[in-house]
């Protein structure tokens, strides 16, 4: 956005719900642990890094590597990891000494390790790079389908953003380009719609047409859940959400906006102020009172503010060990 009135907050988690998350990960001083919905301590904290679980794994740091533990804070299995990713489609993008593969829940592998970059499998298929050159390994045939990209993301709608030439453009499962490179901007579809930047244009991509409308808004964010982000022409540079027709359907009274996951969006008063979470009507659900803010994902979030970095749920209960 030209004056990054708006923000994408990325949180990678899981896909569980809360109340089948049951482990939530706190922060001890510099480790990080996993405490019960009530607060109790779980699995003592000993570890550098820490994700939600998904399903009956989570992936943890010590030091420089990764591994995954089960519920009861055992390793799952012995190979440990230079970096890596969490788990979609059954598949967890990991790294040893030279590469890039991936590994299933039993920590079998699934593709080999000979990638440069790989990212997680969404429909089926996930971007990756080999030799300098990125394509998309496909999960059934393993197959890797070369591309003409700079950069490759995940599938959505059936659709993945490329850039090439710093423009953005979309192909389809099969490689082909359905929409040609020719964004400054792109964000992924969902529900129908994808938000993009032509030339100086903010607009709206429809997935049935493909077609470009542009909407009076100097600025706008991802597509999600029925809503945008955007930052109006005329309201003093802040920012509101909008739905695919370019409607006003939150107002413009907020410095920083961030999209919507599972009904709450973070959004930023004021710069000197804190973050705090509104619903689809514009209600503050959760107080004002966080220095960050990430997005919801299985009923959590992460935030931070002076006691440190923890998670809260949807009620602002805040999972924080003192």
């Amino acid at each position: 956005m030209k004056n990054l009135r708006l923000t994408l907050l990325l949180v990678c988690c899981s896909a569980i719900p809360l109340q089948a998350q049951e482990l939530v990960p706190f922060r001890s001083g510099n480790k990080w642990g996993y405490s019960g919905p009530g607060g109790e301590i779980m699995i003592p904290p000993r570890y550098d890094y820490a994700e939600l679980f998904s399903g009956d794994l989570a992936l943890t740091r010590k030091g420089a590597y990764y591994s995954f533990i089960d519920r009861a804070g055992k390793t799952a299995w012995e190979t440990r990891y230079y970096s890596a990713g969490a788990f979609s489609e059954g598949c967890a993008p990991v790294k040893n000494r030279k590469a890039w593969g991936c590994v299933n829940k039993a920590g079998k592998q699934v593709a080999p390790f000979e990638y440069e970059e790989l990212r997680p499998f969404s429909q089926g298929a996930a971007p990756a790079k080999k030799d300098g050159r990125w394509g998309l390994l496909l999960k059934d045939s393993q197959e890797f389908l070369l591309t003409r990209y700079e950069e490759i993301y995940q599938f959505s709608q059936g659709l993945s953003r490329v850039r090439v030439n710093g423009l953005y453009g979309y192909i389809d499962l099969a490689g082909r380009e359905t929409v040609p490179p020719v964004y400054k901007e792109a964000f992924p579809f969902n529900g129908g719609y994808a938000t993009a930047r032509l030339g100086d244009k903010y607009g709206f991509i429809t997935r049935d047409t493909l077609l470009f409308k542009e909407k009076p808004y100097v600025g706008i964010g991802p597509y999600s859940e029925g809503l945008a982000p955007a930052q109006s022409l005329t309201a003093e540079g802040r920012c509101g959400y909008i739905d695919h027709t370019g409607r006003e359907v939150i107002p413009f009274s907020f410095t920083l906006c961030a999209g919507f996951d599972e009904g709450l969006a973070p959004v930023l008063k004021d710069l000197r102020g804190d973050w705090g979470y509104i619903d689809k009507t514009g209600r503050t659900v959760v107080d004002f009172k966080y220095a960050q803010a990430g997005n919801f994902r299985d009923g959590l979030a992460k935030v931070a503010d002076k006691k440190g970095v923890f998670y809260i749920n949807r009620a602002g209960k805040e999972y924080l060990q003192r």
